[in-house]
């Protein structure tokens, strides 16, 4: 089967000019390009290219291996890591060299996180498990004297000699991802200690994967993991545009507790002493696609790559106090090269990455990834990649805001001119026989601030004869202000017609809070739909 493929390749001296959100890069006066792509001061950042850092002992190492992050996710209006948003990552950047046109060399979880933890690409009909990847660095800095803990979420790759109650087999993920995420991210955290002996850490965390239900405070938004409105980020919901932007509100949010978890982690290694001289290592396994109208968004294409290709890539070597950027185009495949490149320990056996500071990865001039069934090879150049990233970004910002959570409710929905505004200032329209049923009702009845259930998504279904029709505008009220504005929708191939509608968590108060959901006309009054 012939590749798919975007072949418009350009020279180096173009790529190197053509880096996602430039607009806010100098020149420092030593004539190396100031970045503004870290969240730190600007003369604190380079942009040179990325040498390997000196490492005169054994070091510390840790990788984190996050799910379903498109690395572009990350970034603000500046080009810099959204620092009001995501201080922890800010942070990891600020003392990190930052691979910002990292990409995945797969799309698939159970194929693209083996190859992170060996550097081998996949082959067709492989397992994530010790059989079919029997080295690894788990075996290559065991055999050089360091003591391993990992924490393997979809794979079963650290022999058990090596692991203290490793995966016999690879573990069911679907279970993983609906249950515990937080608790095995705390007992990881727990798991980190001084030694005198060398220690690599690993740990996979399935978020920001789905199902999306946690707030930046901690808090979830309901009581287990199905969604109030079932299947509602599902195929049969790629269609409706309101629908993808309210699931990618709930996405960013879930990134937000992420960047609290990373804090948490961050933290445990400053307080133990631990954080300057250990090598730490952090990546995605993938991307996302938030494109309407498709039938996945977690399939790589030609129409898709630039989403689901991008993942963030920090390098932060022992004793490194400054952040760089490095715009080489490092892949998931080079991540344990360059663990071993940093450390300066040699692996035992030949990989088919490279260490990401290595001059192969600087000579690289695009993109390349097999296709899941493995058919094709999806190619495009850095610049055209790039282009169609930043776009991406630029849609993402004028949508869901940056620099604060407030801007993230502001921005889609019809009657956006509603929020923040007092119901009982506003012109109400006759009922008309159409109800709304908001689904866990009793919620609002016993908010628990912060980390308990916070239901700050507001969502159920249309009821009445009136009732079966989307793209009703709607908006959702807490405490008698409007809070957030919607559209109803129905998913294909279902008759139901639903609503759901984010609003701020520090919208709702602790105990009782009022919530009411209005249909609001085309002459903007509101008409009642449902109170709780």
């Amino acid at each position: 089967m012939r590749p798919l493929s975007v072949r418009l390749l350009v020279p180096a001296s173009i790529v190197a000019v053509a880096v996602l959100l430039v607009s806010s890069a100098g020149t420092d006066s030593s004539g190396e390009r100031r970045s503004a792509a870290a969240a730190v001061p600007a003369a604190a950042t380079t942009a040179a290219p990325a040498a390997r850092p000196e490492v005169r002992r054994r070091p510390h190492a840790l990788l984190l291996v996050l799910d379903e992050l498109p690395g572009d996710s990350l970034v603000d209006r500046s080009g810099r890591i959204d620092a009001g948003r995501y201080p922890n990552f800010a942070a990891l950047a600020g003392d990190s060299t930052w691979f910002r046109n990292a990409y995945s060399t797969y799309d698939s979880t159970t194929k693209a996180v083996p190859l992170i933890l060996d550097g081998m690409r996949p082959v067709p009909d492989s397992e994530p498990e010790r059989s079919w990847h029997p080295r690894s660095v788990f075996t290559s800095l065991g055999a050089r004297g360091y003591r391993i803990v990992a924490a393997e979420e979809a794979t079963a790759l650290c022999p058990p000699r090596l692991c203290r109650g490793a995966h016999i087999s690879r573990p069911a993920i679907m279970p993983r991802l609906r249950r515990g995420r937080p608790g095995r991210f705390r007992r990881f955290v727990r798991s980190i200690r001084p030694s005198r002996r060398p220690t690599f850490w690993m740990k996979h965390v399935l978020l920001p994967h789905g199902p999306y239900m946690y707030l930046p405070s901690g808090a979830k938004t309901r009581a287990g993991a199905t969604d109030l409105v079932p299947e509602m980020n599902s195929e049969f919901a790629f269609h409706d545009p309101f629908l993808t932007s309210h699931n990618e509100q709930r996405y960013l949010l879930q990134l937000g507790f992420v960047d609290r978890l990373l804090g948490r982690l961050v933290g445990r290694l400053k307080r133990l002493g631990l954080y300057d001289d250990t090598l730490i290592v952090l990546t995605a396994d993938h991307g996302y696609a938030w494109q309407v109208g498709v039938s996945t968004r977690r399939s790589v294409s030609a129409s898709n790559v630039h989403e689901l290709t991008p993942v963030p890539f920090f390098v932060k070597a022992p004793g490194q106090r400054a952040g760089r950027v490095a715009e080489a185009y490092a892949q998931t495949l080079d991540v344990t090269p360059t663990i071993a490149d940093v450390l300066g320990v040699r692996l035992g056996y030949r990989t088919q990455g490279h260490s990401a500071f290595s001059r192969a990865v600087r000579r690289r001039r695009g993109v390349a990834v097999t296709t899941r069934e493995f058919s094709g090879i999806v190619r495009i150049s850095g610049k055209r990649w790039q282009a169609r990233r930043h776009a991406v970004v630029r849609r993402r910002l004028r949508q869901l805001g940056s620099g604060d959570w407030a801007s993230l409710y502001t921005g889609i929905g019809p009657h956006r001119e509603l929020v923040g505004r007092r119901v009982a200032g506003l012109a109400r329209a006759a009922a008309k026989g159409v109800r709304a049923r908001i689904a866990q009702a009793a919620s609002y009845d016993k908010v628990r601030r912060p980390g308990g259930i916070v239901p700050a998504q507001v969502a159920g279904s249309l009821e009445g004869p009136d009732g079966l029709r989307p793209g009703r505008a709607v908006a959702v009220a807490v405490n008698g202000r409007i809070e957030g504005v919607g559209r109803t929708f129905q998913l294909q191939g279902r008759p139901s017609v639903h609503f759901a509608v984010n609003v701020p968590e520090a919208a709702l108060a602790n105990g009782h809070n009022v919530v009411e959901v209005f249909e609001v006309t085309p002459s903007g009054e509101l008409r009642a739909l449902a109170r709780a």
